[in-house]
């Protein structure tokens, strides 16, 4: 009777352990709405701060003025024609980027509200200077992710 009760006791730890671990993964990988979604904002940042055309800083904020910042990280000079964020061109012509340079852009991409998600579709279209090829970078389908600025 004792070896019985003491398997039964092992089995209902074991899966209480079980159960917390999934519970764990299931939150970190944002299955519960609200509670993981500052992992996955994190995870698209961290994605398009080391793509080959990064963005390295974004900022869309509740006041209209939003602010994207691209990084070159391709070993050759690019240049511009296009870049889209949630179907809004922000680039007027065309812009020359050098290696490892950057270029700001500033203008309205989406009305938001402060604290509230976002998640807009990026599409930089450019032209590798040293080929003369056009290239459309869309990340792969990650989309940029964060929360309205005030």
């Amino acid at each position: 009777m004792r070896k019985r009760a003491q398997a039964a006791t092992e089995y209902l730890i074991v899966l209480a352990v079980v159960i917390i671990i999934a519970l764990v993964v299931v939150v970190v990988m944002g299955g519960i709405p609200g509670i993981g979604k500052g992992a996955t904002g994190r995870a698209s940042a961290a994605y398009w701060d080391s793509a080959d055309v990064a963005i390295t800083d974004y900022a869309i904020s509740a006041s209209g003025t939003d602010t994207v910042i691209i990084k070159n990280n391709l070993r050759n000079q690019i240049v511009l024609t296009d870049v889209v964020v949630n179907g809004v061109d922000l680039e007027s012509s065309t812009s020359t980027v050098a290696v490892g340079g950057s270029k700001t852009y500033t203008g309205s991409i989406a009305a938001c509200t402060a604290g509230q998600s976002f998640s807009h579709a990026v599409s930089v279209y450019y032209q590798d200077s040293a080929t003369s090829a056009y290239y459309n970078f869309t990340g792969d389908g990650t989309k940029l992710e964060g929360t309205c600025a005030t």
